[in-house]
């Protein structure tokens, strides 16, 4: 039997294709949620002009928006951008193209990937094929696209499950510091793209550079400079499980100036080099290195290039010392 859009109910269709997100999807705590919702989005884009109208509408100021005017530029700013979710129209270009999408889906499984589109059967038919290789939600133009439904829509995709478990894995350290501190490192495993130095962590909770040593040794979290390594790395882990980043690209969507620094901070970790492990370690395991790495060992070793020039890294700050007089 030939397919007829228009002899599908609208409830039949919002319930096979959960246009309604509410999902069977894991819920993260409270804490993480709230502090999330305050943290600006990267939201990568390839939709028709009036589309992409409204998503700006919707996220307005708020958030990041990489706006694509092609599938290759698309998957450029997702494989070097730090891509929380995708909005895009099969159709963005003037063509059906199943088939990018298909791709996307393949290469970026972990990447969150929304279908926005018009309630026409070219695009029915689309995301109904793309429904059975992963696509998972579709937001309908004129139907449920209402500003503040959307948004919460996306924001509530862009949860990172290693995120989750890292946190609650350090919940208990992290009642020690101090609750600006707190949110702070929690912002840190979320998006540590956004932090450099012990500076940035300082700066975010108002806290002095040596306030910020103090208390992350009190709470058994080690210096700054291994608590952004720990943060960048493991980010890197979950993007490196997807094939379609590179080493090169997963380094620069965290902030490296240089893949070998990456990948150097990723040995000192893991004990592996990453083409050799991102395949072959569990999230499990991967948290567990991170945990125990954050404690252990000298600062000193480790390689500096975290976005700033050399000497400006979160490693402690050594006073020069003075010239012997002659």
């Amino acid at each position: 039997m030939p397919f007829s859009y228009q002899k599908m109910p609208v409830s039949y269709q919002k319930q096979h294709f959960s246009y309604h997100l509410l999902s069977r999807r894991r819920v993260f705590g409270a804490s993480f949620l709230d502090h999330a919702r305050d943290r600006p989005l990267s939201v990568a884009a390839f939709l028709p002009s009036r589309l992409l109208t409204h998503v700006k509408h919707v996220l307005a100021d708020e958030q990041e928006l990489f706006p694509a005017s092609s599938w290759q530029e698309l998957e450029a700013i997702i494989r070097r951008k730090p891509i929380s979710v995708v909005v895009l129209d099969p159709t963005a270009d003037g063509i059906m193209n199943v088939g990018a999408v298909a791709e996307l889906l393949k290469r970026y499984p972990s990447l969150p990937l929304i279908a926005y589109v018009t309630l026409h059967a070219p695009q029915f038919n689309a995301v109904a094929q793309l429904g059975r290789l992963g696509l998972k939600e579709v937001v309908l133009h004129h139907f449920d696209d209402e500003p503040e439904g959307f948004r919460q829509r996306v924001e509530r995709l862009k949860g990172n499950a290693l995120t989750h478990a890292v946190i609650e894995a350090l919940r208990d350290r992290l009642t020690k510091l101090p609750r600006q501190l707190s949110v702070t490192v929690e912002n840190l495993f979320d998006q540590p793209h956004r932090y450099t130095s012990a500076l940035d962590l300082g700066m975010e909770a108002g806290l002095a550079i040596v306030s910020v040593y103090r208390y992350l040794d009190t709470a058994q979290l080690g210096s700054p400079k291994r608590l952004l390594i720990a943060a960048k790395v493991l980010r890197g882990f979950g993007y490196l499980r997807d094939p379609g980043y590179s080493v090169l690209d997963v380094s620069i969507k965290l902030g490296y100036k240089a893949a070998r620094i990456f990948s150097e901070h990723w040995v000192s970790i893991f004990g592996v080099t990453p083409a050799r492990i991102r395949t072959r370690l569990t999230d499990e395991a991967a948290i567990e290195s991170v945990l125990r790495w954050m404690g252990a060992g000298n600062d000193d070793s480790l390689p500096d290039d975290l976005g700033r020039p050399h000497g400006r890294g979160g490693s402690r700050p050594r006073r020069r010392r003075k010239p012997e007089p002659s």
